[in-house]
């Protein structure tokens, strides 16, 4: 019996959603990078997180997420609600390019959605409102009207009340589309932007007394992350490499490039120049997952060309790269690669594949058997965690029990010790080469939250992570299978 061919694309299309939903739920991979802004952010709201939060993120992803984990005390939920994100992302490129049905098929394989769909990160809704940004920046382009601006600065503030990256893409979008139009059209697109981040300057004042406290952070973790490698000096940082560089342009769609024939050109020109610089603009970080971002726009043109859109290259190639970035997921089900705590994705294998392995216990597994061991013996207790400043952080993001009383990070405690707040900072001072009477200076850096209520002084227990902490005063008691721990001399 031959079916008809739509009825063939049904079936395919209903198959890999059905895949899709088991890969990101079934693999224990949930992302490797700033995960613990967002997901730890949840278990602390949430009143599961043993510790002090470090993010330096927006709280709000994981503000919206602390309900969900704290009725499941699991990370699931982020994974739900990826997929619910992704599936708006599908069903809005159906709607704003027509309800075309090839659109479905063409989002369903594209590799970055694949990719994206099991990490926790506010990119998935954060792209969602760019998307629709962009429709009514069209819009606008049509009609002339000020109301379909303000709809559009809104979505980009929604978008960063979640992601701080969405207001580079706003600012790329706006510029492209409005610098040859009235300054007044201009100001209100910025208004509707900070009309639009009001739930998170809100948010800001309550936490923090300052409703641009995340949003200033986050910019100053980002100049100090460009130009000194972090707050570490660079001794965590992981350099990019070719390989790094072409996956990130193999998750574009390949018709994507098609695009800049000359015959689009005149027909796309604004949505061509905004694209061109948000490619630009990923690869100035190169990460795959900043792709998801832009892509949907991409399937929209893409749409719109049969040429382009009928091209078996394109689903060949989005087939094999698809496969590629999902396998590191397929493998990590009832395994471990590379030894990794969190996890690997198909990036961090490339930047090292002479270091490729599978295993079968994950140490993530260990942590918390060992975690919760140790808090059984030892509990209602404070333990200092080393030796790297945010080692802390890795036990309590796996760390779901009630036993312990806090993990304290190794950098808090050393700075009790010395007396001294100060974690990082930096100070400019230009001195003039000219008879100038006056010289200034711009400094800032960051320092231990003065309403810090730790009782570091009792502390008297410590672990370390796959070594023993290094603590003056403090000696090993246990090694576990992946922890230490170790006590404080009573004399000490």
């Amino acid at each position: 019996m031959n079916l008809p061919k739509k009825d063939i694309k049904k079936y395919i299309l209903v198959g890999l959603l059905v895949f899709l939903v088991l890969i990101t739920l079934v693999t224990p991979y949930y992302g490797s990078t700033d995960i613990g802004d967002y997901g730890d952010v949840a278990k602390y709201f949430a009143g599961d997180y043993s510790a002090k939060i470090r993010s330096s993120h927006s709280y709000m992803y994981g503000i919206l997420h602390s309900f969900l984990v704290g009725i499941s005390d699991s990370f699931i939920f982020f994974k739900i609600t990826s997929l619910i994100f992704l599936g708006l992302i599908v069903y809005s490129v159906y709607i704003i390019s027509g309800k075309r049905k090839e659109t479905l098929l063409m989002m369903m394989f594209l590799p970055i959605v694949w990719y994206i769909a099991p990490w926790i990160s506010p990119i998935q809704i954060s792209s969602l409102f760019l998307l629709w940004s962009y429709y009514f920046m069209k819009k606008y382009q049509t009609t002339e009207k000020i109301s379909n601006l303000i709809y559009s600065g809104s979505l980009i503030g929604f978008g960063w009340v979640f992601w701080d990256t969405t207001i580079y893409f706003g600012a790329i979008l706006g510029i492209t589309f409005l610098y040859n139009k009235k300054v007044n059209h201009a100001f209100a697109f910025v208004i509707g932007i900070f009309f639009g981040l009001i739930p998170r300057l809100i948010a800001d004042q309550i936490m923090f007394n300052f409703a641009f406290f995340t949003t200033v952070k986050t910019f100053i973790a980002g100049f100090v992350s460009i130009f000194a490698k972090g707050i570490y000096a660079g001794s965590q940082y992981v350099p990019n490499t070719f390989m790094t560089y072409m996956l990130v342009l193999l998750a574009f769609p390949i018709g994507f490039w098609m695009l800049y024939k000359k015959k689009y050109w005149g027909k796309y020109k604004k949505d061509l120049i905004f694209l061109g610089l948000s490619v630009l603009l990923i690869l100035t970080n190169p990460q795959i997952r900043y792709v998801l971002a832009i892509a949907p726009i991409i399937i929209i043109l893409i749409a719109e060309n049969i040429e382009i859109r009928e091209s078996k290259i394109q689903k060949i190639v989005s087939f094999i790269v698809l496969a590629v970035f999902v396998l590191p997921y397929i493998l990590q089900i009832g395994a471990t690669v590379n030894n990794s705590i969190y996890g690997v994705e198909i990036s961090v294998i490339a930047r090292n594949p002479t270091s490729f392995s599978i295993g079968t216990i994950s140490p993530s597994q260990i942590i918390v058997k060992d975690i919760n061991d140790i808090s059984k013996e030892y509990p209602n207790q404070n333990f200092v965690v080393g030796n790297d400043p945010d080692d802390y952080q890795t036990i309590a993001h796996f760390y779901w029990g009630k036993e312990v009383k806090e993990l304290v990070s190794i950098q808090d405690y050393e700075l009790y010790i010395s007396n001294k707040s100060v974690i990082f900072e930096r100070k400019f001072e230009p001195v003039p080469n000219v008879a100038e009477r006056r010289q200034f200076w711009i400094e800032g850096g960051l320092k231990k939250n003065t309403n810090d209520k730790t009782d570091y002084e009792n502390i008297t227990l410590a672990i370390g992570l796959g070594e023993p902490i290094k603590l003056d005063g403090f000696k090993i008691i246990k090694k576990y299978d992946y922890l230490y721990l170790s006590g404080r001399d009573s004399d000490k």
